[in-house]
């Protein structure tokens, strides 16, 4: 049988993290889950929830599941950080308003100068008001608590000289020191709202430090997964680019040895691509077993026959093998299509699928992939096999570095399956001991092309042709 590689594939995650990896890559994703999270009705007979959380959300599902969980318990400590946010945003508010005062009367005494003044209040408080998590922890309490007293220092050393501003028209004059007023009442209260704050904050800190404990917990594989998911995306980025130099090299080819530039090796590219999610599921039935599959597709509601099961076994072989012909396999299509159908099937993808995946490639490519493909291979039949014999073995060597680079993606493919099945695991045990709640990470979309099966357009060409310049 087909034998897949399974050692270290190019750019396999498992070396280390990048330098910026964060959750920053997480953001403006919409939040989709099933289930409900409820708070325990007792501490000591909590009650068991259950939900399905696709992993690119899950980030915020659990800030979410933390402060259903733990707010009630730092009610004291949400007051007091919303009094300094609230005490904050009225120092922005009037200093933004002073801006477009000394914008308005450049005449003003001292108004060139107060800008950079006004402009660093502005900014520091800016970034003090960023990045506040939905359920507070101790990371974010240190973080936001312990620069404030230089924050303090920072905005009194820059509001000061803004005091000495006069302005000619008594009209703004009245509105600069309105302002100014707000500023230096808001300021006074900075300080015991930070020491009421601390204070919370020490009577509290079993509490944070075991919020804490559990996003720390969490944090590093998610983290990693993610980082697997962009290696991924940059090996289907060099597949992309093996299938585009496949088609430049073929048309050359062609164009030197038969005089003319034909459309058929785009479309032969076009086809390879498509093929991309047949090739994943045939890559994932190896790593599961073919028998296990065999026994799934002959039981009810496939009911596959001995004939069809050993057709389903001779696809993965011909799209697996060591020693592929891209132009076999086009032929082999040309043939015989009832296994690709039968592979693709929503029963097979379930089967070999985590639970939970988002299965929105598998199911484009049974609605409008299969057919393309045997559009396409329709086209190609009549090429290929009218091809030269010496043509059609320098085209099956250039296409064969494409397909190659296929079997590196599938190698990486699998092992971010295997580490993502692993992280379901572990969030799914942990989750559930901790916070008494049933969670199952869905494994997201694991292709970057166009989400309708269609190679992703580039400016100024498809993903096959250069963009013209």
């Amino acid at each position: 049988g087909p034998k897949l590689h399974r050692g270290p594939a190019r750019g396999c995650l498992h070396e280390g993290l990048l330098g910026d990896t964060n959750v920053v890559a997480w953001e403006g994703r919409p939040v989709h889950c099933s289930g409900s999270v409820q708070p325990a009705a007792s501490p000591w007979q909590p009650e068991m929830t259950f939900q399905k959380v696709s992993f690119l959300d899950f980030p915020w599902v659990l800030d979410y599941i933390l402060a259903t969980r733990f707010n009630c318990s730092l009610k004291q400590i949400r007051h007091a950080v919303c009094s300094i946010v609230l005490t904050l945003h009225t120092i922005l508010s009037a200093a933004v308003e002073l801006g477009i005062l000394v914008s308005q009367d450049s005449d003003a005494d001292g108004a060139i100068t107060a800008k950079p003044f006004i402009d660093n209040m502005i900014h520091v408080i800016t970034e003090c008001l960023r990045h506040f998590p939905l359920c507070l922890d101790s990371e974010f309490f240190h973080s936001f608590l312990e620069p404030l007293p230089s924050h303090l220092r920072f905005l009194c050393g820059n509001f000061h000289p803004l005091t000495h501003m006069q302005f000619e028209d008594s009209g703004k004059q009245k509105a600069f020191e309105t302002q100014t007023k707000a500023i230096t009442q808001a300021l006074s209260e900075l300080p015991s709202q930070c020491s009421s704050l601390e204070l919370y904050m020490s009577s509290q800190e079993p509490v944070l430090k075991q919020i804490q404990l559990i996003k720390e917990h969490l944090r590093a594989p998610l983290w990693m997964l993610m980082h697997d998911f962009r290696s991924l995306q940059g090996e289907e980025k060099l597949l992309v680019e093996a299938v585009r130099e496949a088609v430049r090299s073929v048309t050359e080819l062609q164009g030197r040895e038969m005089g003319e530039r034909p459309g058929w090796p785009q479309v032969m590219g076009e086809t390879l691509l498509l093929l991309l999610p047949l090739w994943k599921l045939s890559a994932l039935a190896v790593a599961k077993g073919q028998e296990a599959l065999m026994r799934m597709v002959a039981g009810p509601p496939l009911a596959a026959n001995g004939g069809a099961q050993r057709l389903l076994q001779r696809l993965i072989e011909v799209l697996l093998s060591d020693k592929v012909d891209f132009i076999d396999i086009v032929l082999w299509f040309a043939a015989e299509p009832s296994s690709a159908a039968l592979l693709s099937s929503s029963e097979a993808v379930d089967f070999l699928l985590p639970d939970a995946a988002n299965i929105e490639e598998f199911t484009q490519f049974r609605k409008d992939g299969l057919m393309r493909i045997q559009e396409n291979i329709g086209v190609l039949q009549n090429y290929v096999i009218r091809l030269p014999k010496h043509l059609r073995a320098l085209v099956s060597s250039h296409w064969r570095k494409a397909v190659e680079e296929v079997h590196l993606f599938l190698q990486l493919y699998l092992r971010v399956i295997e580490a993502f099945l692993e992280v379901q695991k572990d969030v799914r045990t942990f989750v559930h001991n901790h916070l008494f709640i049933d969670v199952t990470l869905g494994l997201p979309l694991m292709t970057w092309l166009a989400p309708d099966g269609r190679p992703q357009a580039r400016q100024g060409g498809t993903v096959l042709e250069p963009a013209r310049k």
